[in-house]
């Protein structure tokens, strides 16, 4: 989810945390979309009786 950053400059330190929340989020949000591709290319080969 976006944040705003306002109309003033960040720091380096506010930069740095800000990155490292964005990295965690993307990484949690790939995760959870692989885990749902997974159950559907399971659930879809199981309808179909294959191995």
């Amino acid at each position: 989810m976006p944040i705003d950053l306002g109309q003033s400059g960040l720091m380096q330190a506010q930069l740095e945390k800000l990155w490292i929340t964005d990295r965690k989020r993307l990484l949690e949000c790939y995760r959870r979309h692989m885990a749902l591709r997974d159950f559907v290319l399971d659930r879809d080969d199981a309808l179909r009786g294959t191995p």
